[in-house]
């Protein structure tokens, strides 16, 4: 399998992947850039810490006056 970095214009983004995802899944695999999987797992943990709040599971540590 070879490596093929694409610099791609927002413009024609989403019909490059959408053409990508319609190829055999073995055939290729698109991968994320460190920088979005970064953000990716920041999302995710502040997703997690508003449920974290929903559900009550908070302890208090400190007042802010």
């Amino acid at each position: 399998m070879r490596t093929v970095t694409l610099k791609i214009e927002d413009d024609y983004f989403d019909k490059i992947i959408s053409f990508l995802e319609i190829l055999p899944k073995k055939a290729v695999k698109i991968e994320q850039q460190d920088e979005e999987k970064k953000l990716k797992e920041i999302e995710k943990n502040i997703i997690c810490a508003f449920d974290d709040i929903k559900q009550g599971r908070t302890k208090k540590i400190g007042t802010v006056a």
